[in-house]
């Protein structure tokens, strides 16, 4: 994982730098054995900076979350938004996840094992907001596609179905070992499958 310099204990960076070290304890020791010394000492931040920026682990654990999720949507939009067309717009988001799992594992299994946990209580509004924002970005790549016929129209629901679903249940495999195929070897074929879905 990569690290950032930060001498600040207030600066933008040393709390990159602590959600990181974070995620590395809960990655290795596990989230309910890792204590503040361990994020302390993987940080090198001091107790007093990690309780400047974070009131509780429990805060700290919600805010890896969140930030995993800011980083995966926020790659999702660029990859997306950077295609004029519609089949290359679909295959470069497949591709994107399925490049996203395979170069941050930490990041996408914290996401999968801990969407529903307790530390999460009390985030709800910012992560309403996070997904405002994401959706409504993604929603006028989709809408110009949906009027110019390159994408179908269908119910709403079914858009993030089938371009979410697939890569997620493959996404479930991977990062529980289960998988026989990397995700190189199958991002085609995944991609191709969504766009016979909602392509036109």
């Amino acid at each position: 994982m990569k690290t950032i310099n930060a001498k600040n204990s207030g600066t933008p960076a040393r709390k990159r730098q602590i959600i990181e070290a974070a995620l590395a304890c809960f990655t290795e020791l596990g989230l309910e054995p890792t204590n503040i010394k361990d994020i302390r000492k993987r940080s090198g931040a001091s107790t007093g900076s990690i309780y400047h920026h974070f009131k509780s682990k429990q805060q700290l654990a919600a805010e890896v979350y969140l930030e995993a999720i800011r980083r995966y949507q926020e790659g999702f939009l660029l990859a997306i938004e950077d295609k004029a067309g519609a089949r290359e717009g679909i295959h470069a988001v497949v591709r994107y996840h399925l490049t996203w799992i395979e170069d941050y594992p930490d990041w996408a299994r914290f996401l999968f094992q801990q969407r529903r946990a307790e530390f999460m209580t009390g985030t709800e509004e910012e992560f309403a907001r996070i997904n405002a924002e994401f959706f409504g970005r993604a929603s006028l790549w989709f809408g110009q596609h949906i009027k110019a016929g390159t994408i179908r129209r269908l119910p709403a629901d079914l858009y993030v179905t089938f371009l979410l679903g697939p890569c997620q249940e493959y996404t479930r495999m991977y990062l529980s070992g289960h998988a026989r195929a990397k995700p190189d070897e199958i991002a085609g074929e995944l991609a191709e499958a969504v766009w016979r879905a909602i392509g036109t």
